[in-house]
C-alpha cells in the first residue's frame, strides 16, 4: 500500500491565480466506505469532513511553508455519499467548515 504522500502527489491539485491557492480533489484518506444513512451517522461523516479540513490544512501548509500565510477560506465545495433519502449534507459538510472558521 502507498503512503498518503503518494496520495496526495497523484490526486491533489493545487494551483494559485492573483494570490489564491486552489485545492482540489481531497477527501479524508483513512475513510471507511459507505454511505451516509446507511453504514454511517451524521455526526461519522461531520467527523469525516472535518478529517478532510485537517489534511486540506496539511496541503496548505506544505505547498505555502505556514498556514500564517493563508488569510481567508473563500469558497468550500464538498461531496457526500449518501443514501437517497438522507437530509443532512449540510450538516456533514460542516465539519469541514466549522474547522476553517474555527
Amino acid at each position: 500500500m502507498m503512503g498518503s504522500r503518494y496520495w496526495e502527489l497523484e490526486h491533489l491539485r493545487t494551483g494559485t491565480i492573483v494570490g489564491l491557492l486552489f485545492i482540489s480533489g481531497k477527501g479524508p484518506t483513512e475513510e471507511e466506505k459507505g454511505k451516509l444513512g446507511e453504514h454511517f451517522t451524521t455526526e461519522q461523516g461531520y467527523q469525516f469532513a472535518r478529517q478532510a479540513g485537517f489534511e486540506v490544512l496539511a496541503a496548505v501548509k506544505e505547498y505555502t511553508g505556514s498556514l500564517d500565510r493563508v488569510r481567508r477560506v473563500v469558497k468550500a465545495q464538498g461531496f457526500v455519499n449518501a443514501v437517497p433519502s438522507f437530509l443532512e449534507h449540510a450538516k456533514v459538510l460542516n465539519g469541514f467548515s466549522d474547522l476553517m472558521i474555527g
